[in-house]
């Protein structure tokens, strides 16, 4: 890492260089001694030092134990600007979550953030929005959480509109993207950090910036590797409408609170002794700051318990909500005609159709096919029990088939009475509605056959969001066997009855590999014991 300084030069007076710390978007940060011997963090203020100064003029005198102290704004010689700062002694927080992938102990999380929450709400009760928290931006000195980084912060005005987005994404607030800021858009940020050292991840994670904005505005964040607990807490202070989170820092802490965690630290342990801080110098807590070589603290790994404590409980899976069936069913119909047309590409080649209007009568077939299956499956799961409603369902759903690959066709359809006669027994039983009697026998077989093989087989299996894999053989020898078998109610004389084999067996294949799927958990054997001869 290469600064523009080095050690012992002396840019700004009244103090002397000892090492580069860290870089980042805002500046750069040295580790210096003032003539009287005090140790201090100068930051040199390079690009946006508009946005830099704003914060600092907010926070310069600004005290509490849980924030990084400003001491003073100097220029030196050559107009640059250089920030003293309280040189901290410690590592930031996503040092520790680094090392914790699975997340922290559940204590230690509970103590932080409450420090952490008093040192935004000591910025919001003085009208400052933060901006900018994330674990980057968060140390541990001593057992001391501190909050850094006052290059984004904010005085609130009675405009809360906003023309430069700031912020780190994976912790951004939803309204931000709009211009729009307010405390909210902390306690937001403070969720997510809450999240993060129960988790180890965030709650929104993707390829691009735009893509994690996207999950910030319209995605529902997924809270089931969370504690029980906290999943309230966390849903209200990670809700899309700002007005529906807490009221303060203050009262989300007080929710945090009374938890009873069933990891406990050991009797005397306390922060000081997890985080203690042994050290050496150099490791500089500001903003936006990537440290240069940070020495680990041990955080301890959850203790033993005795045998009486109870075992966690595993936590159980969430049911998918009607908004996620609803967008998985709208995305499945979306999907089945694009799988049909590549399903008919070999089809056609095997077959070396040439007939552009016969394929095409083959993909619509075949998409009004996989439609009925997905809408008439339902919610099923694949051990659903053979309920007669769900056959009912699926084939009146094939006879709508039917009479559409009968329409398809080119048969006459029926017509009011009165344009064309017909036999008395067809009158008696139409009335007012009449057809040719070659068109009555045909149609019936259309409606029969679809109808019949939509009936036969337990279609909803291959459609269920549980079932075991997402694309199997099984339902496409099925559908082979039923198309073939009911092969007696085909209308010969409309043409080859592979014009009703192919568009079924093609349709299984689209309704697998667009149908919404839920991979299940593969759970081990028990061992079984082995008992020793006495």
């Amino acid at each position: 890492m290469k600064f523009k300084y080095r050690s012992g030069q002396q840019p700004l007076d009244g103090f002397t260089l000892k090492r580069g710390v860290g870089k980042g978007g805002f500046g750069e940060v040295y580790f210096a001694v003032s003539d009287g011997g005090k140790e201090v963090a100068l930051k040199l203020l390079i690009g946006h030092s508009e946005v830099e100064l704003r914060g600092i003029a907010n926070c310069l005198n600004m005290k509490h134990p849980n924030l990084v102290h400003v001491y003073d704004l100097r220029e030196d010689s050559e107009g640059q600007k250089w920030l003293v700062m309280e040189y901290v002694l410690g590592e930031s927080m996503s040092a520790v979550l680094n090392r914790h992938p699975t997340g922290l102990p559940l204590s230690l999380t509970k103590e932080w953030f409450s420090a952490l929450a008093r040192a935004v709400g000591h910025l919001h009760d003085r009208g400052v929005v933060h901006r900018d928290i994330k674990p980057a931006n968060i140390f541990v000195e001593a057992g001391t959480l501190k909050v850094g980084d006052y290059g984004l912060c904010k005085t609130i005005s009675t405009s809360q509109r906003q023309t430069r987005t700031v912020g780190t994404v994976h912790y951004m607030a939803p309204e931000v993207s709009t211009g729009n800021y307010s405390q909210k858009i902390d306690q937001y940020a403070c969720a997510v950090v809450l999240h993060e050292m129960l988790t180890g991840k965030i709650p929104f994670d993707g390829e691009s910036d735009g893509e994690i904005l996207m999950k910030h505005l319209t995605a529902t964040p997924d809270l089931s590797g969370v504690p029980p607990e906290f999943r309230p807490i966390l849903a209200k202070a990670l809700d899309k409408n700002p007005n529906k989170r807490y009221g303060s820092m203050a009262e989300m802490a007080k929710a945090v609170e009374p938890i009873q965690l069933l990891q406990a630290m050991p009797v005397g342990v306390r922060l000081s002794t997890v985080a203690a801080v042994t050290a050496p110098p150099g490791l500089l807590l500001t903003p936006d700051v990537e440290p240069a070589k940070a020495p680990p603290i041990p955080v301890p790994a959850p203790p033993r318990v005795a045998d009486k404590t109870p075992l966690p409980m595993a936590r159980p899976v969430q049911p998918p909500t009607f908004r996620d069936r609803l967008t998985g069913m709208m995305g499945a119909l979306l999907a089945a005609p694009l799988v049909v047309a590549m399903g008919l590409v070999p089809y056609g080649l095997l077959a070396n159709a040439s007939d552009w209007t016969g394929l095409m009568k083959l993909f619509l077939v075949g998409t009004t096919l996989a439609w009925a299956i997905l809408l008439g499956s339902g919610r099923a799961t694949f051990r659903s029990s053979d309920g007669w409603s769900r056959r009912v369902r699926l084939g009146a759903l094939g006879l709508l088939v039917g009479a559409f690959a009968f329409w398809l066709d080119g048969w006459t359809m029926p017509r009011a009475a009165g344009v064309q006669t017909v036999t008395s027994a067809d009158a008696y039983l139409f009335g007012t509605v009449t057809m040719p009697a070659d068109s009555f026998s045909t149609g019936i077989r259309y409606l029969l056959y679809f109808g019949g093989v939509l009936a036969a087989g337990r279609w909803w299996r291959a459609a269920a969001r549980d079932r075991k894999e997402r694309f199997s053989l099984f339902p496409l020898l099925a559908a082979g066997f039923w198309s073939a078998a009911l092969l007696f109610l085909w209308p010969w004389e409309a043409g080859s009855p592979a014009a009703g084999i192919v568009p079924i067996v093609i349709a299984i294949c689209a309704v697998q590999a667009v149908g919404p799927w839920t991979p299940t958990a593969k759970v081990l054997p028990a061992k079984k014991l082995r008992l020793g001869r006495v």
